[in-house]
């Protein structure tokens, strides 16, 4: 067994913006003096933590006093200044890789730095969409990875969860202790606690294939057809998004990205179709690991999102309008299915796992931005229609919760709620309620 320490990475406000002073000054130097040395506690508004017991302390005095938490980092973005204690478990970034295929991760742990770590044991991590997202953003926020189709969600291979509650508490959940904790945390979002560790399954390491294939925005009228139709007949070895970028300067582009689980040869074959639609200005296609496959996010924006069954005829038409405008923003379209829809051995509070396709739009931060990309949103709902097959559109998110994670059932959310309610008796976590307001 191997234990890394990892050095921490720095992790910005999503809107960039400082955060005002939530902790009084006495609230402030009581916490201070709880807190490991490793741990920075700024101006009473942010808490990069060094220590589990940070996480703890933090949560015990927040609760005592009323005071609001939230986890920092990407997820959802709110319509005002935060009035929140962010606590930042940036600084837990331990990685320790199993002979027996498993790894235990700090919160704080990246998905490309577990790949480097598993990789010398020849083992490999199912990652979220992202390589540069944290392992344990990816599992309380669902975890669509390129490789999804194939090998399901990211948060399915979890073989437990460390957490603080709103009650500061530290658990550990697992199958079979805290059952209904293990459920609800795994896709809940950070409304249940603060997540200090994640253990989880690995793979056995291997080439998979993929990358990118580019074209003008001139072809993308012809690509995003062709795109639609190529997709729909995909095996579940196959994942797949497609992009329609509008930049703030310059022409815009289209970008179809490709994930393979077979031979490289099937793989480079199934794209032969999109490159008779148009000639690709630029191709970036090779054996690639899991990480290797997990794109950049997309960043510096505020998102909505549809869910849909399909993509009709007259899909990309309200896409390529969608992906236009005066203001700059990128529309993609996800493929589902395969994996995903299949009931995982151990359920989790994701959603909607037998949508067939998700589709992202992403803007600007700034107010009229955002108003912006939810304005088209919806639209672009209204001109989808029925292929939403009622499905809410879910609107003001950052790159996490993922997809499936944003518009719990009924039945979840109330299931959560619960959860919530449990382990949080004084309410401080932000969303303690996922999915509602």
């Amino acid at each position: 067994m191997t234990t890394l320490p990892v050095p921490p990475s720095p992790l910005p406000d999503l809107l960039g913006e400082p955060r005002p002073a939530v902790l009084p000054p006495d609230l402030t130097a009581a916490l201070a003096a709880r807190l490991s040395p490793s741990a920075v506690l700024t101006a009473g508004s942010v808490l990069r933590v060094g220590e589990v017991s940070d996480v703890v302390a933090a949560l015990r005095l927040a609760g005592r006093h009323g005071v609001p938490v939230t986890v920092r980092g990407p997820g959802r973005v709110d319509d005002g200044p935060a009035r929140r204690l962010a606590v930042d478990p940036g600084g837990l970034a331990g990685v320790t890789v199993s002979p027996a295929g498993w790894a235990r991760v700090g919160a704080g742990v990246r998905w490309r730095t577990l790949a480097d770590a598993a990789a010398p044991h020849g083992f490999t991590p199912i990652t979220g969409a992202s390589a540069a997202e944290r392992v344990a953003d990816t599992v309380t926020g669902g975890g669509v990875g390129p490789l999804a189709r194939t090998y399901g969600l990211a948060g399915d291979r979890v073989r437990a969860v460390e957490l603080v509650t709103g009650d500061g508490v530290l658990r550990r959940v697992t199958p079979g202790d805290d059952a209904d904790l293990y459920w609800g945390v795994r896709g809940g979002g950070a409304a249940l606690g603060v997540v200090t560790a994640v253990e989880l399954d690995l793979l056995a390491a291997g080439p998979r294939y993929g990358g990118e294939l580019s074209w003008a925005g001139t072809d993308a009228p012809r690509v995003a057809e062709a795109w639609r139709t190529w997709s729909a007949g995909l095996p579940p070895q196959a994942g797949t998004s497609l992009l329609l970028t509008r930049p703030r300067e310059g022409e815009g582009a289209v970008t179809v990205r490709f994930a393979w689980t077979g031979e490289a040869d099937d793989g480079d074959a199934l794209l032969d179709r999109l490159r008779a639609a148009a000639p690709p200005a630029r191709a970036d296609l090779a054996p690639r690991g899991p990480a290797g496959l997990a794109a950049p996010g997309l960043t510096g924006g505020v998102e909505s999102s549809l869910l849909l069954d399909r993509l009709s005829g007259g899909a990309t038409g309200a896409l390529l309008r969608a992906a236009g405008g005066s203001r700059p923003r990128t529309v993609e379209v996800r493929l589902l299915g395969g994996a995903l829809r299949w009931v995982p051995q151990q359920p989790s509070a994701v959603c909607h796992r037998d949508a067939r396709l998700a589709v992202r739009v992403v803007g600007g931060t700034g107010a009229e931005d955002r108003a912006a990309t939810r304005a088209c949103a919806e639209q672009l709902a209204a001109a989808l229609g029925g292929d939403l097959g009622g499905r809410a559109t879910a609107h003001g998110w950052g790159a996490a919760p993922d997809v499936l994670a944003r518009t719990p059932s009924p039945a979840v959310r109330d299931r959560l709620a619960a959860l919530a309610a449990a382990t949080d008796p004084h309410r401080i976590l932000e969303g303690a309620v996922p999915g509602r307001g």
